[in-house]
């Protein structure tokens, strides 16, 4: 220790720092946090953020600076010759370094926990359980990290490499999943990802799954006069990270099998174990391929015809380069081609393969449609569409007719496969001229991205999601794509669960929810401006139940893909907004916009009855608008 004592010491100061001179620097101060004086925020809910956040980071980091030093002698021949001329076996040699580096970030941790509870006691505001939290996690956490890089420094005979493998392996499975990702669904119809490798890259990748997994739970008395108090403070993620210390036990015990194995001469090489060399060679040359090859494909793309074809170019290229790259760090040489260029035509082979298979859809990939019978839910997104109010979120159901309206369409989008992969996406717009010299423009055509995803017996997930183009002559037509989208949105089941869903209606019952007002923006035409008014009390429940009248009937709710002529003269200008608060006051309020529409007389005779619309307080049509909006703008 006392050679590496940098490592140590300044891991030891920085939580010094973070915690018990922070706590003491502060204690003095006369304001509260959440109800609590400082330091009984402190130790109720600071030390465990510093164990949910600070922790993973500073022991992922100092983990790797500890190994690195203890197993510094690895990676020069002198040393490692010297330590092994020793009348020691390798296991107290490994067993040696590994508890010294070990005790580098445990006994400061240990430390820092008795001169933290020390100052808590003094200012009377100990909270035992919270820093054993931090305690448990820092020990825990700092023995799978380091364990993790000791393992790896056996592979390697070179300092600089240990920590590219470490840096590199703590996110490598999501990297590559998210690679893969991206250049499967640069060419494979309807692809989105493969669902059943999120959570196993995830667990794969240490500091993503803990950066996902440690989180704090707070609960609140309410005060009426102060405020909100805190209370408790939980702290969830623990499972998790003793997880992680059980694969750190694993990774010790393969660690020391390596080293009794280790091949002495090995010093200053890239790769030391001969059995891993061919993975590194094949690993460097696959990512380089999906990350540098991909990248360039995407730079490029637009200038490419469409399809894996091109893709392959640029995998092959650059996946050879990388393993050429990585057979030079082998053989610490340039010249290598001759001996190992059987392994880069291997390579690129796969790449072939791999690129033929999906782009001649050989495991029917792009044709799959589930049976509707197999189907528990969908969930249909269909992009973004007029009017531009609450109406377009996700549409989730479990009715048999939806999954099998949804099922159809997807269908049709298959079916269309070469009309949608062809046409880039936008929109197209054409100018059309009114009397008096105005003008307006009407679009003809435009795209979504709709993405859907299927809730199969037995839990399995299957997602999709496709560009899809259209036209007015495609939406005219209800077996097409688009006219089979367009009914769906216009159902009026679906509209009504759009604006009033199913688990608000349940949480206004309960009083969870409280509907607490409605306005309307209206166009005086004595003064010639918007004025907002907000309907009256008496009003608000006859006025909702004339919208979902107006929608259950079809004149209310409309979606349309285009903004076309019909669009423009039935939706008017400006939303009905409808806002809602939560009984908690800590989650506050939120609001439902939905745009009226000249078909939906119950509620805009209500809106008169109520007083709102009159003679000189009217409303404009989205036509109007836009026609003195182009005026203006020339």
């Amino acid at each position: 220790m006392a050679r590496f004592w940098p490592i140590w010491v300044v891991y030891g100061l920085g939580w010094m720092v973070g915690m018990p001179m922070n706590l003491l620097l502060n204690a003095q101060s006369s304001g509260t946090i959440s109800g609590l004086s400082f330091a009984q925020y402190f130790a109720q809910s600071t030390v465990r953020e510093l164990a949910a956040s600070s922790t993973m980071m500073t022991t992922l980091c100092f983990a790797l600076l500890a190994a690195m030093a203890v197993f510094s002698y690895l990676y020069n021949s002198r040393s490692v010759a010297f330590f092994h001329a020793l009348p020691l076996r390798r296991e107290d040699l490994f067993l040696t370094n590994y508890l010294s580096g070990l005790s580098f970030l445990v006994l400061p941790a240990a430390a820092v926990f008795l001169v933290t509870l020390l100052s808590e006691l003094g200012l009377g505001a100990l909270d035992l359980r919270g820093l054993l939290v931090w305690l448990l996690a820092q020990v825990l956490l700092s023995f799978f990290f380091f364990s993790f890089a000791a393992f790896l420094a056996m592979f390697t005979g070179h300092i600089l490499a240990l920590p590219a493998f470490y840096g590199i392996l703590n996110g490598l499975a999501v990297g590559l999943l998210y690679l893969v990702n991206q250049v499967l669904s640069s060419f494979v119809y309807g692809y989105v990802n493969v669902g059943r490798l999120n959570e196993l890259c995830l667990w794969l990748s240490p500091p993503f799954r803990l950066g996902d997994a440690l989180a704090l739970e707070y609960e609140w008395q309410e005060v009426t006069a102060q405020g909100d108090r805190l209370t408790q403070v939980q702290f969830h993620g623990m499972g998790t990270i003793f997880i992680y210390a059980l694969v750190g036990l694993v990774l010790t015990a393969a660690a020391l099998y390596i080293y009794r194995r280790r091949h002495l001469e090995g010093a200053g090489d890239v790769v030391t174990v001969a059995w891993t060399k061919p993975i590194f060679r094949y690993g460097v040359g696959v990512c380089a391929a999906l990350s540098v090859g991909q990248f360039l494909y995407q730079f490029f793309r637009y200038s490419l015809p469409k399809g894996g074809w091109p893709l392959l170019g640029f995998l092959v290229v650059w996946g050879a380069a990388g393993y050429f790259v990585a057979e030079m760090l082998i053989q610490k040489k340039f010249w290598v081609f001759r001996g190992s260029w059987k392994g880069c035509v291997a390579l690129c082979l796969a790449f072939t393969a791999l690129i033929a298979v999906m782009e001649l859809d050989l495991t029917g990939f792009e044709r799959r449609v589930p049976e509707a019978d197999r189907v528990v839910s969908v969930s249909l997104y269909p992009g973004s569409n007029a009017p531009y109010d609450s109406g377009d979120n996700t549409i989730a159901s479990t009715d048999p007719q939806m999954i099998e309206a949804v099922i159809a369409l997807h269908q049709a989008m298959i079916d269309e496969q070469s009309i949608h992969e062809s046409d880039e996406l936008g929109s197209n717009y054409e100018t059309r001229y009114l009397a008096g010299a105005q003008r307006i423009d009407v679009q003809t055509a435009g795209s979504s991205r709709v993405e859907l995803t299927y809730t199969l017996i037995g839990g399995d997930v299957m997602q999709r999601s496709y560009d899809i183009h259209y036209d007015t002559e495609s939406l005219a037509d209800p077996a097409s794509a688009a006219g089979r989208l367009d009914a769906i949105l216009n159902r009026p089941e679906v509209i009504l669960k759009q604006y009033f869903p199913t688990e608000r209606e349940e949480l206004l019952a309960e009083g969870t929810l409280r509907l607490t007002g409605i306005s309307l923006d209206v166009y005086n035409t004595e003064q010639n401006q918007y004025e907002t008014y907000p309907i009256p009390v008496g009003w608000r429940e006859e006025l909702i139940q004339a919208i979902k009248d107006d929608i259950g009937r079809g004149d209310l709710g409309r979606r349309y893909l285009l903004e076309d002529m019909e669009r423009l003269e039935n939706c008017y200008y400006t939303d009905l907004q409808i806002t809602y608060e939560w009984s908690d006051p800590e989650k506050g309020s939120y609001m439902v916009r939905i745009t009226l529409q000249t078909t939906a007389s119950e509620t805009l005779d209500t809106l008169r009855e109520a007083g709102i619309l009159d003679d000189t307080h009217i409303l404009k049509t989205q036509f109007m608008q836009n026609v003195i909006d182009t005026a203006s703008y020339g």
